[in-house]
């Protein structure tokens, strides 16, 4: 789930000028298009927005006061969060009105959907701001404001939110749940310290300049680059800086000029190449694991590790070395520290989790009020085995209707931890057909 509009900018109060940049979200989900059960590691073209037309009164940092929130009870607030395909949930209300769903991703600038703003009766006001996409074109930002923004007993007030159109692939939850209402972000750590407790579904927010850690994790120094936080770790025993961004669903993402550099691709030859799309069209990846990953004293075996095939899609990037994403960032609790430019990691129940997992080996892309239809089949897999074509629409998984369904449930549903079998309900020509799939580990 990547392609997103983002305003990104520093962690500390800081005036930034913004400025048009691709990034990239390690995902199963690319534009309207599902990676369905490849691995979870599949990434694809993120936009983000550092605005260089956006007045610095209404975008920057620099002319906002940091202590533009308050603890409504108590000295913190403990958000519930849910995961989601990858993604971190959590419930924002608006003006005393909500709750609406809400991705935290860190690094991202707050933005709303027009038809949020709309539902919730605010104005949008024109900008000079534009975003390009990767297909070069200029697509428009609005500005609104909100008087209060909760989240749990915090509220943060009089709070700037970009208004943008978000693709359907992220926004939409399926018939039985709301569509995603926006992303907040980095807005939260520029106040706040924020732990995210992935076993026990927790943000924790505590003021920043109050924020003292009392735990048994292991402190890496926090860079901030482009508004992400970034931190030493390293790929095949390779060292390098790699961004922690709670909006990359999959493993690990590299730089496609750290992977020459270091030969990667030529240590690991057995890589898949797959289709990822952006706003722009189609673009090929590779897949592959690599040996290991090292972070915070801890190493992350095998991890299913996705880069551009071709340098068309470098300067994603910029600045990094790699993007740490869901997968292996879901093995630890992780306390994001920006006031002290520290950032602390410890072991989660999940630690040790293979990444990527077993998978089915193709391609689909939701089809409302009909299903997902398969448009690439990867040769060698579970799907081409069992004898899945191109062009068939995928109506049942199990039994269960996938015409409700969101992309994020149908990829949940189709690399299930320990189930080693599938049965799809096919529509073919017409005519019902009904398959098993036999999941394996692609890679």
């Amino acid at each position: 789930m990547s392609l997103i509009v983002w305003m990104r900018t520093g962690c500390r109060c800081q005036t930034t000028p913004f400025r048009v940049a691709n990034w990239t979200r390690a995902a199963q989900l690319a534009a309207s298009l599902l990676v369905a059960s490849i691995v979870p590691a599949v990434a694809d073209p993120r936009t983000a927005i550092d605005a260089t037309s956006v007045p610095s009164n209404q975008f920057a940092d620099g002319t906002r006061s940091l202590s533009d929130f308050r603890f409504t009870s108590g000295f913190e607030a403990i958000v519930p969060v849910s995961v989601e395909a990858g993604a971190i949930i959590l419930e924002v209300n608006f003006n005393g009105r909500g709750p609406l769903p809400m991705m935290f991703d860190t690094g991202a600038r707050s933005a709303v959907t027009p038809e949020t703003a709309a539902a919730l009766g605010l104005t949008t006001e024109a900008t000079t701001a534009t975003f390009q996409d990767s297909g070069d074109r200029t697509l428009p930002v609005g500005l609104t404001r909100f008087a209060t923004v909760g989240l749990g007993n915090l509220e943060l007030a009089d709070q700037p939110f970009a208004v943008v159109s978000l693709p359907p692939y992220l926004t939409d939850r399926g018939t039985t749940r709301p569509p995603l209402a926006g992303v907040i972000g980095s807005e939260l750590l520029e106040r706040l310290a924020v732990r995210l407790d992935y076993d026990h579904g927790t943000l924790t927010l505590i003021s920043g300049a109050d924020f003292r850690y009392q735990g048994n994790g292991a402190r890496l120094p926090l860079a901030l680059i482009g508004n992400l936080p970034a931190v030493p770790a390293a790929a095949d025993g390779i060292e390098g800086r790699f961004a922690i961004d709670t909006g990359s669903t999959g493993a690990l993402t590299l730089r496609r000029e750290f992977v020459e550099e270091h030969h990667l691709e030529d240590r690991h030859p057995t890589a898949l190449r797959i289709k990822s799309i952006g706003v722009g069209g189609p673009f090929e990846a590779l897949l592959t694991r690599l040996d290991n990953f090292d972070v915070a004293g801890s190493r992350v075996e095998s991890p299913a590790t996705r880069f551009p095939a071709g340098g068309e899609q470098e300067h994603e990037l910029a600045g990094f070395d790699g993007v740490v994403g869901y997968e292996i960032l879901r093995q630890f609790s992780i306390t994001f520290d920006c006031a002290h430019l520290g950032l602390w990691f410890e072991h989660s129940s999940a630690f040790g989790t293979r990444t990527g997992g077993r998978s089915a080996g193709f391609q689909a892309i939701r089809i409302g009020g009909a299903g997902f239809r398969v448009i690439t089949i990867l040769p060698n897999t579970a799907a081409a085995a069992a004898g899945i074509r191109v062009g068939d629409l995928i109506t049942d998984i199990n039994g269960r209707s996938t015409i409700p369904m969101s992309l994020g449930e149908f990829a949940e549903l189709m690399r299930k931890p320990g189930e080693v079998s599938v049965h799809l309900g096919l529509s073919r020509d017409g005519a019902a057909v009904a398959v098993a799939i036999d999941l394996k580990d692609t890679l």
